[in-house]
């Protein structure tokens, strides 16, 4: 009975090993293929970007943008436990998935804060608690989004931004959270990882820094090109 007990075991632990094994190395592939079009969206931003390996489990990049409407631009990976097969078949089951989060400084702060998100979020009970923070009635974004904001004149000013829209609208079926704030970071973007819309992430939260600033500031410069 001993040895039965012992083989039972020693099968477990083997077949855990390779489980682990062969999830570990699966998303250490994933990673790879993100980081191959990461670093090249990554590049009109800066030539150089500092790199925090997370294990099999994801990494992260940050850069100081030298030009641009960004002073600083994080991007961090985060992948499902593949290497424990029942916790992520479990973690799928739930409506978990792959993640992505973008986070910026812009060069002009917001004087205001935003929050767009699902309207099946977890986040939303929270964010309705924020005694500063009023829903917003809109209709530039699909009908399955929640907008919350400190003030309604800027949050529809933001929302009027078409360039803004356009870009949220493209990786919608995506999207978990949009959050603008006047403290560091000023930007936290969420959405469920898919290779096609890194692009999008990227452009998007350099719009969203053009899209705060206050309007004689893009008078100024729009007047300043027309000049040149």
């Amino acid at each position: 009975m001993l040895e039965l007990e012992i083989y039972i075991v020693t099968i477990l632990a083997l077949l855990f090993t390779v489980a682990y094994a062969v999830g570990s190395r699966w998303n250490y592939k994933i990673q790879k293929k993100i980081w191959k079009t990461l670093s090249k969206e990554m590049k009109p931003y800066s030539k150089e970007v500092a790199f925090k390996g997370l294990g099999s489990s994801g990494f992260k990049i940050g850069c100081k943008p030298k030009t641009g409407q960004l002073t600083k631009l994080e991007v961090s990976i985060s992948l499902l436990s593949r290497e424990i097969p029942l916790y992520y078949l479990f973690s799928k089951c739930k409506g978990k998935y792959d993640n992505i989060v973008v986070k910026s400084n812009f060069r002009t702060a917001p004087n205001f804060t935003l929050e767009i998100i699902k309207k099946g979020s977890k986040l939303r009970r929270e964010i309705s608690k924020n005694p500063k923070l009023k829903e917003i009635q809109q209709e530039k974004l699909p009908e399955n989004f929640l907008v919350y904001s400190s003030t309604q004149s800027q949050a529809i000013e933001f929302l009027s931004d078409m360039n803004v829209v356009s870009k949220i609208k493209k990786f919608s079926e995506h999207m978990e959270r949009l959050s603008i704030t006047d403290k560091e970071p000023h930007l936290l973007l969420s959405c469920a990882m898919e290779e096609t819309i890194i692009s999008h992430l990227l452009a998007l939260a350099s719009l969203c820094g053009k899209a705060v600033e206050p309007k004689s500031d893009k008078k100024f410069k729009a007047k300043s090109k027309h000049d040149k």
